[in-house]
This record gives C-alpha cells, sequence and structure tokens, in this order.
C-alpha cells in the first residue's frame, strides 16, 4: 500500500490491541510511525491494553505524538452485526471507525476473525509481522533485525505458526534485498 490515493487524505493506521501488544512485548510500537499514515488506536482498543507493557507504549506514543487514541463516533452498530457481536469490544470500535471515514484507512491486527470480516468488507488489513516487513522496506530494519523481532513476537506469545515464521522470514528476505 502506498498510500497515494490520489485524493491527497493521509492514510489511517487502526491499531487493534492484538497487533499493539505483539508490537509492544518486543518494543517495536515506533515501527508503526513510519508506515505511511497518522496511528489511531481507537478507545475501546485502548481499554483492551490491560499489561503494563502495553499501556506504557501506548501513553509514549500519545505523549510523543505518534499515536491518537480516539472514540468511534458511528457506526458501532454496524460494526457489531459485521463481526457477529453484540458487546463492547475493541473490534466492534475499530470496526466502526474504519466503516465511519471516506478517508483512507489500513486496519492492522492480529485477530484472525476480525482480519478476515475487514477482508469481507474490502478494509485493508496488515498486521503485526506486515509492520515488521514494511520497517524493512523502508530501511528503519534490517533483515536480520527484523527476523529476530518476529521470533521475539513468537516467543512473547504471538502464537505464530511455523508457515508463517518461514513465510515471514521469505518476505523479510525479499524487503531487504528491495531495501
Amino acid at each position: 500500500m502506498s498510500g497515494d490515493d490520489g485524493e491527497g487524505a493521509e492514510r489511517t493506521l487502526l491499531v487493534d490491541a492484538s497487533a499493539f501488544i505483539a508490537l509492544a512485548a518486543v518494543d517495536a510500537v515506533d515501527l508503526l510511525v513510519g508506515m505511511d499514515g497518522s496511528v489511531v488506536v481507537p478507545l475501546r482498543v485502548a481499554d483492551e491494553l490491560v499489561d503494563e507493557r502495553s499501556r506504557r507504549a501506548l501513553n509514549d506514543a500519545r505523549e510523543n505524538g505518534s499515536a491518537n487514541v480516539s472514540r468511534a463516533t458511528g457506526h458501532l452498530e454496524s460494526a457489531r452485526t459485521h463481526l457477529g457481536t453484540d458487546g463492547e469490544s475493541g473490534d466492534a470500535g475499530l470496526l466502526a471507525h474504519a466503516l465511519g471515514t471516506d478517508d483512507p484507512v489500513v486496519v492492522v491486527t492480529d485477530d484472525k476473525p476480525l482480519r478476515q470480516t475487514c477482508k469481507t468488507l474490502s478494509v485493508p488489513v496488515s498486521g503485526s509481522i506486515g509492520v515488521v516487513i514494511r520497517a524493512v522496506e523502508r530501511g528503519a530494519v534490517d533483515g536480520a533485525e527484523a527476523k529476530e523481532l518476529v521470533y521475539a513476537m513468537d516467543e512473547v506469545g504471538a502464537r505464530l505458526s511455523a508457515s508463517l515464521v518461514k513465510r515471514a522470514e521469505r518476505l523479510i528476505d525479499d524487503a531487504a534485498s528491495d531495501a
């Protein structure tokens, strides 16, 4: 995703708890900053960040201006319907944000049901590994560092399958050779 939509509107990266927690666990939240867009953590998602490391990372990102926390102002019922939930989940708040804007958005999540719903609705999706690969593409980290981040995410509980780790390694190698 280049972010060039011809309209001049800046892309918004809507970050879900799953991806934020994975990135915070390996001290890589700062990689979101170079993802070609403004970083927004919906308020409902921020409420799901209950571990100290994630809360501190979000607070730091807010203080240095690299991320904002925002409340969805509409489309919550539609989001719940699409997700098949009636609760106050971060997923519903995040999807409500995506549905409530005409500006370009990318949902950053590792949550499989949310990813699938976004794809069904033609909302662009990335994940924590996509953030790492994009960081390699733009030269923020090299291939070896990126692989270490992926391995570290797996070790701290991101529950990455062996096939996903191998695919990430290939994509990182490709990104590093193109960078």
